[in-house]
């Protein structure tokens, strides 16, 4: 399916957008091309929404609406937006279903399976347009033993229009002077979106102060943490070691205290005994 998903400005609301689909399988299908609202959850997984708001799919009209492809075929399918006379200003989304509906069950198979690939478009009609973005709380777990570090952030999107956040402008959680980027993702008009992030490597210790920011028309919305990362369980098995160190040490001391002392013992009755077996000398010499 190529593109994954259209943006189309107001000066090109009059110009067919087109997909190309391809099988590449090694088996025919057919395909059936219907157009659903949709609306995205804080975890950004898409939901197709009946009342979801902005809708735009009564605004499309896709062509073919079903087509057979044999393998390795392709067609292109065309699509032609058509707003209505007073939209309300800024985008609307609709998503592109291409289903392939489940065969004829064959043998004894009990279960089909129907495939489905949804691509968006975003239409901004003619009018002002607004991108402001509001940043909430960062969240950060505020004492950490080590890395990996986990960032949290919701991001609030108080335009008429779609934000991304993709490579260079990508959003970020500035740490220990570098730059830690989130995944990237959308946030749909209106809506809001939690992203998290796990920044790998951090330090060994350190108190780091964390700060996340966004730009908008009304100005910058950034929010700060504090994250002190502190080894305890190493400074506890250090600690560990040199208590053990210490009592290895004393218990050497202590056994080479004790042998100096026995060796004095054996040295002081060693020179008592000689001292005796003299004054036995000398009285028998006095009584000869």
């Amino acid at each position: 399916m190529s593109p994954t998903r259209l943006i189309v400005g107001p000066e090109h609301l009059d110009r067919a957008q087109t997909f190309q689909v391809t099988n590449k399988g090694r088996l025919p299908i057919d395909v059936v091309v219907r157009t659903a609202s949709f609306s995205a959850g804080q975890d950004g997984k898409v939901v197709l929404d009946e009342d979801a708001p902005y809708s735009a799919a009564d605004w499309i009209e896709v062509s073919p609406a079903a087509f057979h492809l044999a393998p390795d075929s392709g067609r292109q399918v065309t699509v032609r937006i058509d707003p209505p006379r007073d939209p309300d200003s800024g985008e609307h989304q609709v998503e592109v279903l291409f289903t392939v509906p489940p065969g004829a069950k064959t043998g004894g198979d009990n279960i089909r399976i129907s495939r489905a690939i949804g691509t968006p478009i975003y239409i901004t009609v003619p009018g002002p347009v607004d991108t402001s973005l509001q940043i909430g709380g960062l969240r950060s777990p505020g004492f950490a033993l080590g890395g990996p570090v986990d960032f949290g952030v919701t991001v609030d999107n108080q335009g008429t229009v779609h934000r991304d956040f993709f490579g260079r402008d990508a959003l970020s959680v500035e740490v220990d002077g570098r730059r830690v980027p989130f995944p990237d993702f959308t946030v749909l008009r209106g809506a809001s979106r939690d992203v998290t992030l796990r920044w790998a490597d951090p330090p060994l210790m350190c108190v780091c102060h964390a700060r996340v920011s966004v730009s908008g028309p009304g100005g910058t919305s950034s929010r700060s943490a504090t994250l002190v990362i502190f080894p305890l369980h190493l400074f506890a098995l250090l600690l560990g070691v040199l208590l053990a160190l210490s009592f290895l040490l004393r218990l050497a001391r202590r056994r080479y205290q004790a042998h100096v002392l026995g060796v004095a013992r054996s040295l002081r009755d060693s020179g008592g005994d000689g001292l005796r077996r003299d004054d036995e000398m000398d009285d028998e010499m006095g009584r000869v």
